[in-house]
């Protein structure tokens, strides 16, 4: 995408949000249309992904409030090897019983920490 034409997508995203029940409609995505629950959630899902991306990525600590790592994990549920997409290395084997702190990273391919 033209560097251009990024800021007008941001905010045109941003904006979307505004608007009252906005998680109650379609949204069309580059691989078909989602509710707006959908769309938000991936994109908070993002965000917190990246928020850890670049915490690592200067040396500060990489945990994340509580509710926020609780909620973007299951997001991915039933993704399966997401790396397919470009976006993301394969999953990293953790064990059973780790926390969404460190099973968020692993499931696209980072560990941090």
């Amino acid at each position: 995408m033209p560097r251009r034409n990024r800021g007008g997508r941001r905010r045109g995203a941003r904006q979307a949000w505004e608007v009252p029940g906005a998680a109650g409609l379609t949204v069309h995505l580059s691989f078909g249309d989602v509710s707006g629950q959908y769309c938000l959630d991936q994109l908070t899902t993002d965000l917190v992904v990246h928020t850890c991306d670049l915490a690592q990525g200067i040396g500060k600590d990489t945990r994340l409030p509580g509710d926020l790592v609780d909620f973007a994990p299951d997001r991915f549920a039933g993704c399966g090897d997401l790396s397919g997409s470009g976006l993301f290395g394969p999953p990293l084997p953790v064990p059973e019983d780790a926390s969404p702190q460190t099973r968020l990273p692993a499931l696209t391919g980072r560990r941090h920490g």
